[in-house]
């Protein structure tokens, strides 16, 4: 969702590669299709789901041209944004 930028807590580890991206987006339309909020925790557990397979799409396309010094520092940017790309 473009705009989302708020972290909401899912209490259900809910494994993303359970579903495929398009099952994933099909899920999240449907819960928007019936009102779901963006505070519900079946739409944070989608839009989790759906970060995880644009950033896995990303390494997957990339990584045999990834220099391996720089792994750690991509890492280390899944746990907090990285100063000269924080918004």
């Amino acid at each position: 969702m473009v705009g989302v930028t708020a972290t909401i807590p899912c209490k259900y580890a809910t494994d993303p590669g359970a579903l495929t991206p398009a099952q994933w987006s099909g899920k999240l339309a449907a819960l928007r299709s019936r009102g779901a909020a963006d505070a519900d925790h079946r739409v944070a557990e989608c839009l989790a789901a759906l970060a995880y397979w644009r950033v896995r799409r990303v390494l997957d396309a990339d990584r045999e041209h990834l220099n391996p010094a720089h792994v750690p520092a991509l890492a280390d940017m899944l746990k907090h944004a990285h100063p000269a790309v924080a918004r």
